[in-house]
Protein backbone atom coordinates (compact mmCIF):
# COMPACT_ATOMS: atom_id res chain seq x y z
CA UNK A 1 0.00 0.00 0.00
CA UNK A 2 1.49 3.77 -1.28
CA UNK A 3 0.89 6.04 1.22
CA UNK A 4 0.22 8.82 -0.92
CA UNK A 5 -2.66 6.24 -2.54
CA UNK A 6 -4.33 5.96 0.43
CA UNK A 7 -4.38 9.38 0.71
CA UNK A 8 -5.61 10.32 -2.32
CA UNK A 9 -8.29 7.30 -2.14
CA UNK A 10 -9.38 9.08 1.13
CA UNK A 11 -9.31 13.06 -0.39
CA UNK A 12 -11.49 11.48 -3.66
CA UNK A 13 -13.66 8.92 -0.95
CA UNK A 14 -14.81 12.64 0.69
CA UNK A 15 -14.65 14.73 -2.02
CA UNK A 16 -17.24 12.50 -3.26
CA UNK A 17 -19.03 12.08 -0.42
CA UNK A 18 -19.72 15.62 0.26
CA UNK A 19 -20.53 16.86 -3.04
CA UNK A 20 -22.85 13.90 -3.07
CA UNK A 21 -24.53 15.01 0.63
CA UNK A 22 -24.18 18.97 -0.48
CA UNK A 23 -26.55 17.82 -4.29
CA UNK A 24 -28.77 15.77 -2.28
CA UNK A 25 -32.60 17.26 -1.16
CA UNK A 26 -34.07 16.88 2.55
CA UNK A 27 -35.96 14.12 0.59
CA UNK A 28 -33.51 12.37 -1.17
CA UNK A 29 -30.71 12.20 2.06
CA UNK A 30 -33.55 10.50 4.31
CA UNK A 31 -34.37 8.44 1.08
CA UNK A 32 -30.65 7.25 0.80
CA UNK A 33 -30.36 6.91 4.42
CA UNK A 34 -32.91 4.67 5.12
CA UNK A 35 -32.21 2.44 1.62
CA UNK A 36 -28.68 2.03 2.92
CA UNK A 37 -30.22 1.01 5.83
CA UNK A 38 -31.02 -1.88 4.01
CA UNK A 39 -35.39 -0.44 4.13
CA UNK A 40 -36.99 -1.78 0.55
CA UNK A 41 -38.90 0.72 -1.64
CA UNK A 42 -42.06 0.06 0.04
CA UNK A 43 -40.78 0.28 3.57
CA UNK A 44 -38.83 3.69 2.84
CA UNK A 45 -41.96 4.76 1.00
CA UNK A 46 -43.94 3.81 4.75
CA UNK A 47 -41.46 5.47 6.75
CA UNK A 48 -41.72 8.82 4.76
CA UNK A 49 -45.09 8.69 3.87
CA UNK A 50 -45.11 8.38 0.55
CA UNK A 51 -45.35 6.32 -2.63
CA UNK A 52 -42.99 3.60 -3.74
CA UNK A 53 -42.75 5.38 -7.25
CA UNK A 54 -41.79 8.82 -5.52
CA UNK A 55 -39.08 6.25 -3.38
CA UNK A 56 -37.95 5.15 -6.90
CA UNK A 57 -37.56 8.66 -8.70
CA UNK A 58 -35.60 9.68 -5.62
CA UNK A 59 -33.30 6.88 -5.71
CA UNK A 60 -32.85 7.37 -9.78
CA UNK A 61 -31.97 11.17 -8.81
CA UNK A 62 -29.52 9.95 -6.31
CA UNK A 63 -27.84 8.15 -8.47
CA UNK A 64 -27.59 10.44 -11.27
CA UNK A 65 -26.17 12.76 -8.85
CA UNK A 66 -23.59 10.08 -7.15
CA UNK A 67 -22.62 9.48 -11.34
CA UNK A 68 -21.96 13.07 -11.80
CA UNK A 69 -20.15 13.19 -8.38
CA UNK A 70 -17.47 10.62 -9.57
CA UNK A 71 -16.86 11.64 -12.71
CA UNK A 72 -15.91 15.23 -11.09
CA UNK A 73 -13.42 13.49 -9.02
CA UNK A 74 -11.96 11.49 -12.48
CA UNK A 75 -12.27 14.82 -14.44
CA UNK A 76 -9.38 16.30 -12.03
Amino acid sequence: CDPAEIVIGAWETNFIREGIMSALSPFETEVLRLYVDGKSYQEVAESLDRGVKSVDNALQRIKRKIEFQIELVHAC
